[in-house]
This record gives C-alpha cells, sequence and structure tokens, in this order.
C-alpha cells in the first residue's frame, strides 16, 4: 500500500479509531475532513459510489490498484488489521425528519460507521448533521442512535462512544 487518503468528520468516534490504529501502526495518511469541504465531500461520494458515511478509508487513491472501505470494520480489513470480532451489521431503522421541508423517511441506523449527511428524498438537499452531532441520526431521527453519547444538549465530547 503506497498511499492513504482518510475522509472524516471532526466528530466521528469510528474516524478517530481508525486515525489511532493508522498512527498505531506508523502509517503516514492523508486526511480530508468533508465537513470543512465541499470538494472533499464530492470526491468522497465519486471514490465510494456515492457514500454519505465516515470514515472512508482510500488505498492507492488514482491508481488502478485503488481500494476503499466504508466503515471502521471494512478499514480495518482493508488495512490488514486481523480481527477476531466479526464485523457488526447495520443496525436498526429509523425515521429522519428534514430540517429543511419535514419531509421524513426511513434510514438505517449504522453500527460501523458516522453519517454526517443524508439526501432527503423530499426536498433533494444534501443534509448535515446538527452542531456537533456525529451524524443525522443523532440530530434528525426519532429514535437515539444506539453508539452516540448523545445526551441533552448534543453528543458528549463530540463523538460517537465507540
Amino acid at each position: 500500500m503506497s498511499t492513504i487518503d482518510i475522509y472524516t468528520t471532526p466528530h466521528c468516534g469510528f474516524c478517530k479509531q481508525v486515525k489511532a490504529m493508522l498512527k498505531e501502526r506508523s502509517i503516514l495518511y492523508t486526511e480530508h475532513d468533508v465537513t470543512a469541504s465541499e470538494d472533499a465531500l464530492n470526491e468522497m461520494k465519486g471514490i465510494s459510489h456515492g457514500a454519505l458515511s465516515v470514515p472512508v478509508v482510500v488505498a492507492d487513491k488514482g491508481t488502478p490498484q485503488q481500494k476503499y472501505a466504508i466503515g471502521f470494520e471494512e478499514a480495518k480489513k482493508l488495512l490488514g488489521e486481523q480481527t477476531e470480532e466479526k464485523s457488526k451489521k447495520q443496525g436498526d431503522t429509523a425515521l429522519l425528519t428534514c430540517p429543511e421541508c419535514d419531509h421524513k423517511q426511513e434510514g438505517t441506523i449504522p453500527t460501523t460507521s458516522c453519517v454526517p449527511f443524508y439526501a432527503c428524498d423530499g426536498c433533494k438537499k444534501t443534509i448535515r448533521a446538527a452542531g456537533e452531532d456525529c451524524c443525522v441520526f443523532c440530530s434528525y431521527a426519532d429514535k437515539p442512535c444506539p453508539i452516540s453519547n448523545k445526551k441533552k444538549g448534543g453528543c458528549a465530547d463530540g463523538s460517537c462512544s465507540v
């Protein structure tokens, strides 16, 4: 693996875990904050075929050998991390309410990644998680995200409890 790029958000606990794993293994990487750059978000969506979840880890970006992983468990596999733990399956569903148009749509609550954006089927806008929430399920869902530290007023320490 010659290069590693990681698409993240500042409040994603899974992103922090991947970066810690890379640092522990002395693997250099380039980080792209998708909440700070529309270009980074669009690049991530292009590489990952439209994913709106983070982390997205890309090995050998822009080469014929390019590979990517979405979420912490897939990132560990991509980076050759051996694990006894089986990958977690995606979680329960929740009803997301768009803050722009009040449209309600069902989404699958993730268990190995954060979802800082979603595409509203009503107004067709890309909706961001509110404030320091790690994902849109913390911000707009009808039931709490099972991996969140969310307490009254936002996610504790601005990250998931992963």
